[in-house]
Protein backbone atom coordinates (compact mmCIF):
# COMPACT_ATOMS: atom_id res chain seq x y z
CA UNK A 1 0.00 0.00 0.00
CA UNK A 2 1.09 3.38 -1.21
CA UNK A 3 0.73 6.31 1.17
CA UNK A 4 1.70 10.01 -0.21
CA UNK A 5 3.19 12.69 2.72
CA UNK A 6 3.76 15.90 1.24
CA UNK A 7 5.09 18.41 3.45
CA UNK A 8 7.12 22.19 2.73
CA UNK A 9 10.32 20.31 1.71
CA UNK A 10 9.57 17.09 1.07
CA UNK A 11 7.26 14.73 -0.59
CA UNK A 12 7.87 11.19 1.34
CA UNK A 13 6.32 8.27 -0.36
CA UNK A 14 5.84 5.11 1.97
CA UNK A 15 5.18 1.92 0.70
CA UNK A 16 3.40 -0.31 3.73
CA UNK A 17 4.44 -3.86 3.42
CA UNK A 18 3.36 -6.71 6.11
CA UNK A 19 5.24 -7.43 9.15
CA UNK A 20 8.30 -9.44 8.76
CA UNK A 21 7.11 -12.89 9.93
CA UNK A 22 8.21 -16.64 9.44
CA UNK A 23 6.60 -18.52 6.35
CA UNK A 24 3.96 -21.40 6.55
CA UNK A 25 2.01 -21.43 3.93
CA UNK A 26 2.14 -19.97 0.24
CA UNK A 27 -0.12 -16.78 1.55
CA UNK A 28 2.72 -16.27 3.89
CA UNK A 29 5.50 -16.67 0.88
CA UNK A 30 3.66 -14.12 -0.88
CA UNK A 31 3.95 -11.49 1.90
CA UNK A 32 7.75 -12.01 2.45
CA UNK A 33 8.39 -11.85 -1.02
CA UNK A 34 6.62 -8.18 -1.31
CA UNK A 35 8.79 -7.16 1.85
CA UNK A 36 12.29 -7.86 0.92
CA UNK A 37 11.15 -6.50 -3.02
CA UNK A 38 10.17 -3.31 -1.36
CA UNK A 39 13.13 -3.24 0.91
CA UNK A 40 15.59 -3.79 -2.06
CA UNK A 41 13.76 -1.03 -3.67
CA UNK A 42 13.36 1.35 -1.22
CA UNK A 43 16.07 4.68 -0.43
CA UNK A 44 15.53 4.22 3.09
CA UNK A 45 14.05 1.54 5.26
CA UNK A 46 11.58 2.51 8.55
CA UNK A 47 11.33 -0.67 10.60
CA UNK A 48 8.25 -0.05 12.36
CA UNK A 49 8.82 -1.88 16.29
CA UNK A 50 5.78 -1.93 19.28
CA UNK A 51 6.53 -0.73 22.42
CA UNK A 52 3.67 -2.57 24.41
CA UNK A 53 5.64 -5.94 22.83
CA UNK A 54 8.83 -5.30 23.29
CA UNK A 55 10.34 -9.36 22.49
CA UNK A 56 7.95 -9.79 19.48
CA UNK A 57 9.87 -10.94 15.86
CA UNK A 58 13.60 -10.56 16.96
CA UNK A 59 15.04 -12.90 15.67
CA UNK A 60 13.27 -12.32 12.46
CA UNK A 61 14.34 -8.99 12.75
CA UNK A 62 18.26 -9.39 13.27
CA UNK A 63 17.31 -11.89 10.11
CA UNK A 64 16.31 -8.65 8.43
CA UNK A 65 19.12 -6.26 9.34
CA UNK A 66 21.56 -9.34 7.77
CA UNK A 67 19.82 -9.29 4.68
CA UNK A 68 19.45 -5.60 4.20
CA UNK A 69 21.52 -3.56 2.01
CA UNK A 70 19.20 -0.10 2.27
CA UNK A 71 20.03 2.68 4.61
CA UNK A 72 17.72 2.17 7.52
CA UNK A 73 15.88 3.97 10.74
CA UNK A 74 13.98 2.46 13.52
CA UNK A 75 10.91 3.42 15.46
CA UNK A 76 9.31 2.42 18.53
CA UNK A 77 5.75 2.71 18.55
CA UNK A 78 3.13 2.83 21.45
CA UNK A 79 5.36 4.19 23.98
CA UNK A 80 2.05 6.07 25.12
CA UNK A 81 1.81 2.98 26.83
CA UNK A 82 5.05 2.72 29.04
CA UNK A 83 6.63 5.10 31.49
CA UNK A 84 9.82 7.00 30.26
CA UNK A 85 12.20 4.96 32.26
CA UNK A 86 10.64 1.86 30.42
CA UNK A 87 11.12 3.18 26.92
CA UNK A 88 14.68 4.27 27.70
CA UNK A 89 15.22 0.50 29.32
CA UNK A 90 13.64 -0.65 25.75
CA UNK A 91 15.73 1.89 23.92
CA UNK A 92 18.69 0.65 25.29
CA UNK A 93 18.07 -3.21 24.83
CA UNK A 94 17.43 -2.60 21.18
CA UNK A 95 20.97 -0.63 20.37
CA UNK A 96 22.76 -3.45 22.64
CA UNK A 97 21.07 -6.83 20.75
CA UNK A 98 20.66 -5.63 17.30
CA UNK A 99 22.81 -2.50 17.10
CA UNK A 100 20.10 0.07 15.81
CA UNK A 101 21.38 3.40 15.86
CA UNK A 102 19.14 5.51 14.33
CA UNK A 103 15.94 4.61 16.80
CA UNK A 104 13.12 7.04 17.75
CA UNK A 105 10.31 6.21 20.20
CA UNK A 106 7.01 7.96 19.04
CA UNK A 107 3.38 7.29 19.17
CA UNK A 108 1.00 7.79 16.49
CA UNK A 109 -1.73 7.59 18.92
CA UNK A 110 -0.90 11.22 20.56
CA UNK A 111 1.75 12.18 17.74
CA UNK A 112 4.67 11.82 19.63
CA UNK A 113 8.03 11.82 18.30
CA UNK A 114 6.34 11.79 14.41
CA UNK A 115 8.14 14.88 13.40
CA UNK A 116 11.22 14.08 14.42
CA UNK A 117 11.44 10.69 12.71
CA UNK A 118 10.05 12.79 9.30
CA UNK A 119 12.57 15.28 9.75
CA UNK A 120 15.52 12.50 9.77
CA UNK A 121 13.86 10.92 7.31
CA UNK A 122 14.04 13.82 4.94
CA UNK A 123 17.38 14.45 5.96
CA UNK A 124 18.48 10.82 4.62
CA UNK A 125 16.38 10.40 1.30
CA UNK A 126 17.89 11.81 -1.78
CA UNK A 127 16.23 14.95 -3.68
CA UNK A 128 14.05 14.83 -6.86
CA UNK A 129 10.77 16.14 -8.72
CA UNK A 130 7.78 16.00 -6.80
CA UNK A 131 6.00 12.58 -7.91
CA UNK A 132 2.37 13.65 -6.75
CA UNK A 133 -0.19 16.29 -6.14
CA UNK A 134 0.09 17.87 -3.04
CA UNK A 135 -3.98 16.76 -2.21
CA UNK A 136 -3.38 12.91 -2.95
CA UNK A 137 -2.90 10.76 0.07
CA UNK A 138 -2.59 7.31 -1.78
CA UNK A 139 -2.40 5.57 -5.18
CA UNK A 140 -5.25 3.10 -4.12
CA UNK A 141 -9.16 4.02 -4.74
CA UNK A 142 -11.52 4.49 -2.70
CA UNK A 143 -12.90 0.75 -2.43
CA UNK A 144 -9.39 -0.50 -1.46
CA UNK A 145 -9.58 1.43 1.79
CA UNK A 146 -13.07 0.45 2.39
CA UNK A 147 -12.07 -3.44 2.34
CA UNK A 148 -9.99 -2.52 4.63
CA UNK A 149 -12.05 -0.33 7.46
CA UNK A 150 -14.32 -3.58 6.92
CA UNK A 151 -11.07 -5.90 7.58
CA UNK A 152 -9.65 -4.49 10.82
CA UNK A 153 -13.69 -4.41 11.89
CA UNK A 154 -13.50 -8.47 11.88
CA UNK A 155 -10.07 -8.00 13.34
CA UNK A 156 -11.02 -6.28 16.23
CA UNK A 157 -13.77 -8.81 16.87
CA UNK A 158 -12.74 -11.95 15.92
CA UNK A 159 -10.00 -13.98 18.46
CA UNK A 160 -6.82 -15.92 17.75
CA UNK A 161 -5.66 -17.24 14.32
CA UNK A 162 -9.04 -16.59 12.16
CA UNK A 163 -8.54 -13.09 11.44
CA UNK A 164 -5.71 -14.46 9.27
CA UNK A 165 -8.13 -17.25 7.33
CA UNK A 166 -10.08 -13.89 5.78
CA UNK A 167 -10.31 -12.18 3.03
CA UNK A 168 -12.45 -8.67 2.25
CA UNK A 169 -13.42 -8.03 -1.04
CA UNK A 170 -15.76 -5.55 -2.52
CA UNK A 171 -18.22 -6.24 -4.98
CA UNK A 172 -20.09 -3.31 -5.88
CA UNK A 173 -19.51 0.43 -4.89
CA UNK A 174 -21.84 2.82 -5.93
CA UNK A 175 -22.26 6.60 -5.33
CA UNK A 176 -25.58 7.35 -5.64
CA UNK A 177 -27.23 10.89 -4.72
CA UNK A 178 -28.51 9.73 -0.97
CA UNK A 179 -25.40 7.82 0.02
CA UNK A 180 -23.00 5.54 -1.02
CA UNK A 181 -23.58 1.78 -1.45
CA UNK A 182 -21.10 -1.12 -0.91
CA UNK A 183 -21.65 -4.56 -1.16
CA UNK A 184 -18.50 -6.85 -0.19
CA UNK A 185 -17.68 -10.45 0.80
CA UNK A 186 -15.71 -11.69 3.24
CA UNK A 187 -14.20 -14.74 2.74
CA UNK A 188 -12.74 -17.95 4.84
CA UNK A 189 -11.26 -20.65 4.76
CA UNK A 190 -14.19 -23.18 6.05
CA UNK A 191 -17.37 -23.64 6.94
CA UNK A 192 -17.18 -23.35 10.96
CA UNK A 193 -15.13 -20.58 10.31
CA UNK A 194 -18.28 -18.97 8.21
CA UNK A 195 -20.75 -19.44 11.59
CA UNK A 196 -17.98 -18.36 13.56
CA UNK A 197 -17.84 -14.83 11.42
CA UNK A 198 -21.55 -14.33 11.09
CA UNK A 199 -22.07 -15.26 14.93
CA UNK A 200 -25.47 -16.40 16.54
CA UNK A 201 -28.17 -15.24 14.43
CA UNK A 202 -26.17 -12.76 12.74
CA UNK A 203 -25.04 -10.98 15.63
CA UNK A 204 -21.18 -11.14 14.92
CA UNK A 205 -21.64 -9.70 11.37
CA UNK A 206 -24.08 -7.01 12.21
CA UNK A 207 -21.27 -5.50 14.48
CA UNK A 208 -18.56 -5.92 12.02
CA UNK A 209 -21.09 -4.22 9.61
CA UNK A 210 -21.61 -1.36 12.31
CA UNK A 211 -18.10 -0.64 13.29
CA UNK A 212 -17.06 -0.78 9.48
CA UNK A 213 -19.90 1.90 8.23
CA UNK A 214 -19.28 4.21 10.86
CA UNK A 215 -15.23 3.96 9.52
CA UNK A 216 -16.28 4.39 5.73
CA UNK A 217 -18.93 7.45 6.66
CA UNK A 218 -16.05 9.18 8.43
CA UNK A 219 -13.99 8.37 5.51
CA UNK A 220 -16.03 9.12 2.51
CA UNK A 221 -18.02 11.82 4.66
CA UNK A 222 -21.50 10.70 3.43
CA UNK A 223 -23.69 8.56 5.07
CA UNK A 224 -23.37 4.65 3.68
CA UNK A 225 -25.28 1.35 3.09
CA UNK A 226 -22.94 -1.73 3.56
CA UNK A 227 -24.03 -5.08 2.47
CA UNK A 228 -21.80 -7.54 4.02
CA UNK A 229 -22.17 -11.30 3.44
CA UNK A 230 -20.00 -14.33 4.37
CA UNK A 231 -18.35 -16.73 1.48
CA UNK A 232 -16.25 -19.76 2.11
CA UNK A 233 -12.98 -19.88 -0.13
CA UNK A 234 -11.49 -23.30 0.86
CA UNK A 235 -8.03 -23.22 1.71
CA UNK A 236 -7.51 -19.77 -0.35
CA UNK A 237 -4.42 -19.09 1.47
CA UNK A 238 -2.72 -21.94 0.04
CA UNK A 239 -3.96 -21.85 -3.75
CA UNK A 240 -2.13 -19.80 -6.30
CA UNK A 241 -5.39 -18.58 -8.09
CA UNK A 242 -7.06 -17.39 -4.85
CA UNK A 243 -4.38 -15.27 -3.92
CA UNK A 244 -3.40 -14.17 -7.39
CA UNK A 245 -7.22 -12.77 -7.44
CA UNK A 246 -7.24 -11.45 -4.08
CA UNK A 247 -3.93 -9.10 -5.27
CA UNK A 248 -1.37 -10.65 -3.21
CA UNK A 249 1.47 -10.41 -5.88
Amino acid sequence: MLGILTRPRSQIIFLDTPGLLEPSYKLHERMERQIFTAAREADLVLLLMDASRPRDGRDLIRGFLERSRVPLIAALNKIDLLTEVQVQAQRAELRRELGLKNLFPLSALEGEGVDDLLNHAENLLPSGRKLYPDSMISDQPERFFVSEFIRAAAFNNLLDELPYALNVAVESFADRPEKTYVQALIFVERESQKGIVIGRKGSLLRKIGREARLQIEEFLQRPVYLDLWVKVRPDWRKRERDLTEFGYM
